[in-house]
């Protein structure tokens, strides 16, 4: 058995996918995968608890994909709680690269005018705008790092790397009216923002935020539209309260994720860290560190275990998919590539597992999906889906 270690391995499946791995890397990598001992393995996650046990069942089922040129879906993912990051990275790299390396290498795409697409639909980045609460509109994007302007008692900070700092001055924050700000980020955006008590937050593609330049009163309070994740700052005197539509979250503390889009079937919100009370008109619910809430278009409230991973794996850089539909993949890829979709003969059924890179290029992206079976074209900004 080889010695390499996970994160080795990591490395190597990966430069195997993108096919910058030298000849040398490629022997190791290529006896790292041949020491796994034959026989017939049955992958479950609930039997699997250490990376070695994973990638000797994976590579299995792997080697009998490739004896019979047959594509290789994951099905079961398993959980990072098992086997720490890079295992659960390298499920996916070695699982497509071994596939697109040896089985359709040789096999034309069915995405079409692969350069164009690439042009047209890029990946997206740190893209927002600022509206100030007497109107101005500040393009984030276009505007230098340093002061962007001040609000009251507030200066208004743009850092390296997509992130804006609301800085108030101690002692002052509360003695004057509160003063909305508006954080917008478009389809094929992110954007980052530290307010002004030190709360932080990450907002994804076609999301807003509404909060004030500084908090004043005895509440901390932003209105969400969209999805994003916050690391909310402690303070016991002044609950930190997230407004989406009719629901209310409300924290001391603590690091959660809220998906609220309108194209979603239910407003999500998953806790990492701390506790939140969630509140709608259809009832409340006291999360603990793993729980999500999932509130349906009717106000219903329901509380389920979360899949930490994929909740806030757009934080991470990430498409995550746990047994995910097609119409839930392409919602994720549509926003982040600013693309539509569309399905001319039909919605397939084909159900979806596993990790993408969101900084991959859109025809890489669709080359992975097709591994399920289903077909993409892509035409300008539209990406066609069919069976």
């Amino acid at each position: 058995m080889s010695d390499l270690t996970s994160e080795q391995i990591s490395r190597l499946a990966d430069k195997w996918l993108k096919g910058t791995i030298s000849q040398e890397e490629k022997a190791l990598f290529e006896a790292w995968y041949n020491s796994v001992p034959e026989g017939t393995v049955e992958w479950h996650d609930e039997t699997a608890h250490s990376s070695r046990e994973l990638r000797e069942q994976l590579l299995q089922q792997i080697r009998d994909r490739m004896e019979e040129k047959r594509p290789l879906t994951l099905y079961k993912r398993i959980p990072v709680r098992y086997l720490g990051a890079a295992a659960a990275v390298i499920v996916l790299m070695i699982a497509t690269g071994i596939y697109w390396y040896t089985v359709r290498k040789d096999q034309p795409s069915s995405i079409a005018n692969n350069k164009e697409a690439a042009a047209r639909l890029k990946p997206g980045g740190n893209k927002a705008t600022l509206t100030l609460a007497n109107g101005a509109v500040i393009t984030l994007e276009d505007e230098q790092n340093g002061a962007l302007g001040q609000q009251n008692n507030t200066k208004i900070i743009k850092l390296n790397n997509g992130q804006l700092v609301y800085n108030s001055e101690q002692g002052k924050a509360g003695s004057t009216p509160a003063v909305l700000n508006t954080l917008s980020v478009p389809r094929g955006g992110k954007y980052n923002i530290t307010l002004a008590d030190g709360t932080v937050v990450w907002l994804n593609a076609a999301s807003s935020m509404t909060f004030p330049a500084a908090f004043t009163g005895r509440e901390r309070q932003v209105t969400l539209n969209g999805e994003a994740y916050f690391e909310v700052a402690a303070d016991a005197s002044r609950p930190f309260i997230v407004k989406v539509g009719d629901m209310h979250i409300r924290v001391l503390g603590t690091h959660f994720n809220v998906m609220a889009y309108n194209d979603e079937q239910s407003v999500n919100t998953t806790l990492l860290q701390g506790a939140v009370k969630v509140q709608s008109a259809g009832g409340e619910a006291l999360l603990k560190p793993g729980q999500q809430a999932k509130m349906d278009h009717t106000g219903n409230l329901k509380v389920v275990r979360a899949d930490i991973d994929a909740a806030i794996a757009w934080k991470n850089g990430l498409f995550s998919f746990n047994n995910a539909s097609i119409e839930e993949v392409m919602r994720e890829v549509a926003r982040w590539f600013d693309a539509e979709i569309v399905y001319p003969d039909g919605i397939p059924q084909d159900r979806f597992q596993g990790e993408i890179d969101r900084n991959s290029d859109i025809t890489a992206v669709l080359k992975i999906l097709e591994a399920s079976g289903v077909k993409f074209t892509v035409q300008g900004h539209k990406i066609m889906v069919r069976s």
